[in-house]
This record gives C-alpha cells, structure tokens and sequence, in this order.
C-alpha cells in the first residue's frame, strides 16, 4: 500500500483497545487481498483490502479501514515518485460501536463483506476488490484510477455523522493542519472545519484524532450547532 499504509501505522492514534481483537492475517480469494494488522505505536487496527493484480503496472485503487473509524480510498497512477503518483480520500464514520472488524466470503455472489467498526458493511467485488456499496450510504465509484476524479468514490446520504477528509496527491489528506473537512449529519446539514480543530498535530507530525464519541458530539453541539448528529 506504499506510503499511506506506513503512514497510517504510524500517525493514527486509537482509543485504548486489546491487540488480542486484532489478530493478524491475510486471505487471498479470486482477484482480492485482505489483511488485518494491529499497530502497537498506535494501539489500533488496520483493515485493507487490496486487488491482487496491483503490482502489474501500478494503476490501482485500494481500501483501508482502521478503528478509529477511518474509511481511507488509495490511488496509485503508476511508477514514478509517490509525491506525484500517490493519492488518498478520507472518511471518518460514526458513532463507533466496537473496536473489531469482521468480514465473510460470497464465492457464489463474487463479493467479500467487511464490517467496519460503526456497523457499516461495506460490500467488495471480489474478483477486483472493487466497491460495490455500503450500508446506510449510497456509493458512487469511477471506473478509471485517475486523480480528476478525486480518489474515485464518493460517500452521500450517510445515515450517521460522515466527516470528508477530502482528496490530497502525495499525502492523507488530514495531515494538512490548516486544510478544511466537512462534516455532514444525516440530513444533509454541512459543517467546514478547519483540521486542527479536530486532529492533534505533535512534534514527530502524527495525526490523532481528538475526540471520543462523546467529546466529539459535544465539540459539535458548540461548534456546529446546525448538525443533527
């Protein structure tokens, strides 16, 4: 997963969770990779689900969930400097119920189901590890990989809180201090802030996430009293 998935290990910082719920493994079906790590520096757990065929020319789409409740879209547009190569859109989802992931195998239908930590079942194609849809949300998703159409996949009618991290080439998109997400409640009311005011930035630039659920929905009752979260 090149440099977003290095990145991640290192910078999101997750509530204090058992690395017994997060045993590591990879699976292999059809045209789909899977793998579940736990991060100590992080005290986390990572999700990714990666086509097998990525390696060929370096054109491809990847996913990543984490338990902090980050749904990550990775674009790669081929060789050459992950600078200008590279690139990532970002979702956080909420409320988070549970600190595991869970997933299952359809080999008739050609999907894999992965359940996020919100509940949230995001359906794969297995033969691509391609997004088909997501529960309580509609998915858009472009067929070609290519940084005009900002990561590739598009989240709406989200029927819980959904903050938009936005697309970055290069980099998460979050580890912009002074860039600008968007939280959306349910009904789509909108609210812009700035990143600094949700992530914490520390001397090594980790990205952490600020809030608890509860301190979350408080930070938004002051800050963003238009939300119905």
């Amino acid at each position: 997963m090149s440099w977003v998935f290095g990145f991640l290990m290192m910078s999101v910082i997750a509530r204090a969770e058992d690395p017994a719920s997060c045993p590591y493994f990879v699976e292999r079906q059809e045209g789909t990779q899977i793998q579940q790590i736990w991060s100590e520096g992080s005290q986390s757990c990572f999700f990714s689900i990666t086509p097998l065929n990525a390696y060929v020319d370096l054109i491809y789409r990847d996913h990543l969930l984490t338990s902090q409740g980050l749904f990550m879209v990775f674009n790669s547009y081929g060789p050459g400097s992950e600078s200008e190569k590279t690139a990532s859109r970002e979702f956080y989802l909420f409320p988070r119920l549970t600190n595991q992931f869970s997933h299952k195998w359809d080999l008739g239908r050609k999907e894999l189901e992965v359940v996020h930590i919100t509940g949230d079942k995001f359906i794969f194609d297995s033969r691509k590890a391609r997004l088909k849809s997501l529960t309580r949300a509609h998915v858009t998703v472009a067929n070609d990989v290519d940084p005009s159409n900002r990561g590739g996949v598009e989240i709406s009618n989200y029927q819980g809180l959904l903050l938009d991290g936005g697309f970055r080439v290069g980099n998460a998109p979050t580890s912009d201090a002074y860039g600008q997400s968007i939280i959306k409640d349910k009904i789509g009311n909108q609210c812009v802030v700035t990143n600094k005011e949700v992530f914490y930035y520390n001397a090594s630039d980790d990205i952490i996430f600020r809030f608890s659920d509860k301190e979350f929905l408080k930070f938004l009752r002051q800050r963003c009293p238009k939300l119905s979260p």
